[in-house]
């Protein structure tokens, strides 16, 4: 009895995990798709909260005409947002409207629910 126990957690763990990647992978696609560049490279990606209302939290990086790569902060809530998804740290994305509205977003959104870069 212990081990189905054990396997039941085991599986449910792994489950867990899964729908967590898929979200995270929608995530960079759909920052690829919105910055309109395929080779972004990401970093420091991680899903918070729970299925229904959660989010995708992490960095993006992109080569600078300096030959440099500048790193900026993106936002995928899982919910769609009412269509402004995703929320990025750059003033050529269309959501946020404001740096201020994207800093209040990655407040409560992001590092309240255990966000660490």
């Amino acid at each position: 009895m212990r081990s189905i126990f054990l396997f039941f957690l085991l599986t449910l763990a792994a489950c867990g995990a899964d729908w967590r990647a898929t979200a995270q992978t929608e995530a960079e696609d759909l920052v690829r798709l919105t910055m309109h560049d395929p080779t972004l490279q990401f970093s420091r990606v991680k899903f918070t909260g729970d299925q229904q209302s959660g989010q995708t939290c992490g960095y993006y990086e992109r080569s600078n005409v300096f030959g440099g790569k500048d790193s900026t902060r993106f936002i995928v809530f899982i919910d769609g947002a009412g269509g402004k998804n995703p929320y990025i740290d750059n003033p050529s994305a269309p959501y946020p409207e404001s740096k201020s509205d994207f800093d209040v977003n990655w407040q409560t959104q992001c590092l309240d629910l255990g966000y660490a870069a």
